[in-house]
């Protein structure tokens, strides 16, 4: 999954790519000599004779231009870098948006074929417009996010070898905070996959809740009443909200949990570095020089970590893409009973689609609509199953009963699940189509369109 989504972005936007690499390595190198310069730069002024020890004379030099000089040129590397940042998320986005655009047309070039279909199964036209509208984007966010993970990765690398330098020993007194960091960001992550996966099922469930007390308030066939408050009390509103913010304080977490590392991290370095040196005289650049590089070292984590919740928080999404674009249907082996079958779907304008969909959900190859059954009653073949399929509720209700000595099940198909009358009078005295027509035209109410 991982590797698709990169491969088929660098494959496109290769120049881009690098470009966004480039700038963001520029930004960090030219912010990380200012700040180190800006560092050098006081401890000149404090001890002149300190940068002597490096044998750097062009260092040494550059320190001896007035105080205006050198530090003019340091701000001008801070803001240039600054300006970097700016153009490599600028480049990003267009290329991304780029990218989408590309993805966009594929995935709707596959609409009709067996791996489109095996996706968009339960709900077709809904579902295609959730995954043209939302799930396209949340691939572009991910793969967004994925391509400025190179940088900190290399950021990291560079951090933690400055630190071994700098002082090993020191180092290591931070690996047990650094192993509870690393779980902390696993539960983060995985919690925010679940909670992304919970979010999908409770969406639907809480649309048709609320959207149905609307209509009843729209078309006045009720008043607000207390009753009704608690009939909202009572729907999946709640947890819906609540899934939401979840998904907003996934990322926060991250923010949070590497802030708490780096503050004790540092507590830590101060308090080691002050024991071994209690006998002597403190070296404070290099100490400043350790809290800069765990600085940025836990800097690159923060950005490599939230990366990997964004993976975690849109993957269901684009799981959906990736089957429809690379996956290989295969049509289940299924034993299906003898005799005549009557289907009705819920999806009213897919009539056109229902054969495939029953040769894909249940390997079904005798399947005819029901105005082609009662033009040939005939097509019914004892030997095998025979499946008669509608998506008009009342028409359907009528014809079984009109045949219920013949048929041998009643399947109905509702929000992806298909419900089976084994008991064709069962079905008769259940079955209401206008509850059916009723409870299937709830309007979403609250599309989970936000992606932040």
């Amino acid at each position: 999954m991982l590797r698709w989504m990169l491969g088929s972005y660098y494959r496109q936007e290769r120049g881009s790519f690098w470009l966004i690499q480039i700038t963001m390595g520029l930004s960090v190198g030219l912010g990380l000599a200012w700040l180190l310069g800006v560092i050098a730069g006081l401890q000149f002024l404090n001890d002149s004779t300190y940068l002597n020890e490096f044998n750097l004379p062009l260092l040494v030099a550059f320190y001896h231009w007035p105080l205006g000089a050198w530090l003019s040129v340091l701000t001008l590397a801070g803001l240039l870098g600054t300006a970097c940042m700016y153009l490599s998320i600028h480049m990003g986005v267009q290329s991304i948006l780029r990218f989408q655009v590309t993805m966009l047309n594929q995935v709707m070039e596959r609409i009709g074929d067996d791996n489109w279909l095996a996706v968009v199964a339960d709900t077709p036209r809904k579902k295609t417009h959730r995954i043209l509208k939302l799930s396209v984007q949340m691939t572009g966010l991910i793969v967004r996010r994925l391509v400025r993970m190179l940088i900190p990765l290399l950021t990291f690398v560079v951090a933690i070898y400055a630190l071994v330098q700098l002082n090993l020993s020191l180092l290591m007194v931070l690996i047990p905070l650094s192993v509870l960091y690393l779980v902390a960001l696993y539960f983060i992550n995985r919690h925010a996959a679940r909670n992304q996966v919970k979010l999908m099922g409770v969406s639907e469930q809480a649309n048709k809740q609320v959207g149905r007390l609307i209509d009843d308030l729209y078309h006045r066939r009720r008043s607000y009443d207390s009753d009704l408050r608690e009939e909202v009390d009572q729907t999946a509103y709640l947890r819906f909200s609540r899934l939401r913010y979840r998904r907003r304080l996934a990322e926060i977490h991250v923010t949070w949990v590497n802030g708490i590392f780096l503050v004790l991290g540092s507590a830590m370095v101060v308090f080691s570095f002050a024991l071994d040196a209690i006998s002597d005289r403190i070296d404070w650049m290099n100490l400043i020089l350790f809290l800069v590089a765990l600085r940025y070292a836990s800097g690159a984590i923060q950005e490599l970590a939230s990366a990997t919740v964004g993976f975690s928080r849109f993957l269901p999404e684009s799981e959906m893409i990736h089957q429809i674009l690379t996956g290989q249907t295969q049509i289940p082996e299924v034993n299906q009973p003898n005799g005549l079958v009557f289907y009705l779907d819920e999806n009213n304008d897919i009539e056109f689609l229902v054969p495939d969909l029953l040769r894909l959900k249940f390997g079904i190859v005798n399947s005819y609509s029901l105005a082609e059954f009662k033009e040939n009653s005939d097509v019914v073949d004892s030997g095998q199953s025979t499946w008669v399929y509608s998506v008009k509720p009342a028409k359907f209700k009528q014809a079984v009963k009109q045949n219920q000595e013949h048929i041998s099940t009643v399947v109905v198909a509702v929000e992806g699940q298909c419900k089976k009358y084994h008991d064709v009078t069962k079905f008769l005295e259940d079955f209401n189509p206008q509850e059916f027509i009723k409870n299937k035209q709830q309007q979403g109410v609250m599309d989970d369109d936000d992606m932040y």
